[in-house]
Formats: C-alpha cells, structure tokens, sequence
C-alpha cells in the first residue's frame, strides 16, 4: 500500500473512533437520564429496576467519565440491600415487584465496585461499601453446595431454589474474583471466597451436567447466554474458550445479524450481542468481535438509547423497548474493543487468580 493510501486510512480510522466516542458520550447522557434522586438506575425510565443491570448500567457510567453518577449508583445499593445481604430481583420507587433474591445479582455489586475503582483508583467507595459487599458474598456463598456450584435464588420467603444456573453461575465466578481482589485492596483477606471460587471454577470447566440450562423447563442450550458466558464469565479461556464460542457459533449467528438470544428464534439482541463481542475479543476472536459489534449501530436511535433487539426477515424492534442496560453493554463492549484499560483490563483479569 502507498504512503497516501495508508495516510487516508489512518485518517479514516480516526475519524471513526472520533465519532463513535461522540456517541457513545450521547449513550451515557441518555443512561445516565434514568437516575433517579436516589441512586438508583431503572431499567426505563420511572419503572422496573433490577440490581444486575443497575450495576451494569453503573459500570458503563464510570467508564464514561460520569463518576458521581456511578458513585451515587452504587450507594443506592448498599442502602437498598437487604439485611441478609440480597436484592429483590425487580422493584421500582413504590416497592418490591418480584421478591425472587438471585445469587448473580447480589454477587455483581463486587464487580460494579472492582471496576469503579479500576477506573478511580479511589478507595473510599470500597472501604464505605465494603459492609454491603460482605453481606452480598455471604448470602451467596450460603447458596453454595458440596460440588462448588451455587443455586439460582431465594424465594421471597427465604427458601433456596436448588438449582444452579449455568450463565448465572458464570457470572459469580467473574465476581467472586473482584470481591477476592477488592478483599485484599482493603486488607481484609477471605481465604473462604478465593476457596469458593476455585471449587465454582473447577465444576464449570469439568461438570457442566451439574448446572440447569437457562431456567426449567426450557431444552438444554436454548439461550446464547448458556453458550458464550462461561467464557464472559473468566471460567474458560484461552484456547477452551476459543473453541467453545467457535463450535457454538452457527447455533446463534446468522450472516449480517447480530447474536440470538434463543438458538430457535429470529431474533437478535443487542445486550446479548455485546456480551458476545466481549467475550470474543477476550478470546482473540477480535474480527468477528467487531463485525458483531457494528450491527448494533443499526438499532442505535438518534438520543443515544438501544431497541432491546429486532426479528427477522421482518426486521420489527421487539419489544418495543430501550433498556438502560442495554445501552450500558454497548459501551462497555465498545471500551473492550478499544482495549480501554480500566474497562478491558477488567474483563480481561476474571480469568486469574
């Protein structure tokens, strides 16, 4: 290629990153427009909140230089937690929708804090939380049996559903590894976390038979979630992690589409597509991350906001709904790409300890 070729490819280049920081920074003006006074980051605007995407959304805040916001999420979970150390699984500013207590729920708050602090570099916020934090490990970890797997949820009666959820299972492996790292940043060692997760990790790298596949009574392998997050997750990588997103690839990809959420349904997500791209860019799977990734500019609307996904042939945005979290994942997918430190490194570092 000739000096002005690769001069006018540069400057492309450029101008692309330019305009898609641009966007982005419109993406958190619109996620960080559904805070409420009080913290908290519902899904929509004035409704349903649930304390994974809360975080989720907190995350990509952070990521994006809104740091108040992001602390001031966060705090809203630690006054919000539940004495045993849980969230309920859906509630908005009237009061508790479903009192299901999900384990990857209460186990994310180490990963939203793992990562402000990546981003920071400030200690307060994990000192001023860390009571919050060991309570949500601790109701966690209650839900944990012999063969390391943790069930599911509680019901609004405390009682366990004792079942582990493969995705859900993925998910605390990640955060238990901030909590491990957020123990020892405060110096408060747990040796029965970073023990836990070693039991968790070696049942999902070797019995995967032992963990239900989305949610009874679903067929086994029916959401992409089940597929790509044990990678996500930092459970498998290197070269396992490689070959499972490979040999899972025809059962959620379509050519020009973005990610299934279901293998046997037409329809493409963008949360779910964005996790992937993480996922795959974790895995050196760099190409596809980004080809996946510019498909979700299409279901990007002018205030920066997401449709939740879109059906084919049709090609309908179904539900006709833009989650904040949705939004979030976009960004935090866009910084891994990027290879953004705090955000990428983040992901990056669920695999070690």
């Amino acid at each position: 290629m000739s000096a002005p070729a690769m001069a006018t490819r540069a400057a492309r280049a450029l101008r692309g990153r330019a305009q898609l920081s641009d966007r982005l920074a419109v993406t958190a003006d619109w996620i960080a427009s559904h805070q409420r006074s009080d913290g908290a980051l519902p899904s929509f605007r004035r409704r349903r909140m649930d304390p994974w995407d809360h975080v989720q959304s907190a995350m990509a805040l952070a990521a994006m230089g809104r740091i108040d916001a992001a602390r001031a999420a966060y705090r809203y979970s630690g006054s919000s937690q539940h004495p045993n150390g849980a969230w309920p699984a859906a509630s908005n500013q009237h009061g508790v929708i479903d009192a299901t207590q999900e384990s990857n729920h209460a186990a994310y708050l180490a990963t939203g804090l793992w990562h402000f602090y990546r981003v920071t570099g400030e200690v307060d916020l994990l000192a001023e939380l860390w009571p919050a934090l060991e309570r949500a490990v601790g109701f966690v970890l209650q839900l944990q049996d012999d063969s390391g797997v943790i069930y599911w949820a509680t019901d609004g009666d405390g009682i366990p559903w004792p079942a582990p959820l493969l995705a859900g299972c993925s998910s605390i492996y990640g955060s238990l590894g901030c909590a491990v790292r957020i123990a020892a940043r405060l110096g408060q060692p747990r040796e029965r976390w970073q023990s836990a997760r070693t039991k968790l990790g070696q049942a999902l790298r070797q019995d995967q038979n032992r963990f239900v596949l989305a949610a009874v009574p679903e067929p086994p392998g029916r959401y992409a979630m089940d597929w790509y997050y044990p990678v996500l997750g930092g459970a498998l990588r290197g070269e396992a992690g490689r070959r499972r997103l490979i040999d899972g690839h025809g059962e959620f990809i379509d050519e020009g589409t973005g990610c299934r959420c279901v293998r046997d349904r037409a329809w493409y997500t963008v949360a779910e597509t964005c996790e992937l791209v993480i996922a795959l860019a974790l895995s050196g799977l760099r190409e596809q991350a980004q080809a996946l990734f510019d498909w979700t500019a299409s279901l990007r609307c002018e205030d920066g906001g997401y449709w939740m996904g879109i059906t084919y042939p049709n090609q309908l945005c179904w539900p006709p709904e833009r989650p904040s979290w949705t939004a979030a994942t976009v960004i935090l997918a866009a910084h891994v790409l990027a290879a953004e430190p705090a955000t990428s490194g983040l992901f990056e570092s669920l695999a070690d300890l």
